[in-house]
């Protein structure tokens, strides 16, 4: 059995951003418990040369929106202050992306992976067969950056671990 496009990106988006939410939560909760403040915790990187904890909710949240480049939307601009939200900015920014995933119908994406879609990367217009922005591009980004945030906040003393990354994973396992 073949897996659609829409399935595939359906899935692993869906289970990404519940995964960025997790460690949103676990954020909000370092910093309402006093361990750092919310500015310490949204301007942390893992190294001097990598992006920011807020940098890494906006680049996962804008990887999110595979569906609607695949679908020939209109994708709508994230945020103007990629490096500067704030845990509430940053789940909205997340919750915003879920929602427009969602309202995407597997009619839409029906062919996305033989679409061309084109991204601006490193400054420059770049351009991608569907199946290969999806599989090599947007998936892996989006991986890359919920995981660099779910290691910032673990790094600042959250209580996180792979169930918070994995979410419902469990749900799906045979008897």
């Amino acid at each position: 059995m073949a897996i659609s496009i829409f399935h595939l990106v359906q899935t692993e988006t869906e289970q990404m951003m519940t995964a960025m939410l997790n460690v949103l939560e676990h954020a909000d909760g370092l910093v309402k418990g006093g361990s750092i403040t919310e500015d310490a915790l949204m301007s942390s990187s893992l190294a001097p040369d990598m992006l920011s904890l807020s940098h890494q909710v906006w680049r996962g949240s804008d990887n999110a929106r595979a569906a609607a480049r695949l679908a020939g939307r209109e994708v709508p601009h994230v945020h103007d202050k990629m490096g500067e939200l704030s845990i509430n900015e940053a789940r909205t920014l997340v919750n915003d992306s879920l929602a427009l995933l969602r309202s995407i119908s597997e009619n839409e994406l029906e062919g996305a992976e033989d679409r061309t879609v084109e991204i601006i990367a490193k400054g420059k217009p770049t351009r991608f067969k569907g199946q290969d922005y999806l599989l090599r591009f947007a998936i892996p980004q989006m991986g890359f950056h919920v995981t660099t945030a779910y290691c910032l906040v673990r790094k600042a003393g959250a209580d996180l671990g792979k169930r918070h990354y994995l979410c419902d994973v469990f749900d799906y396992t045979l008897p």
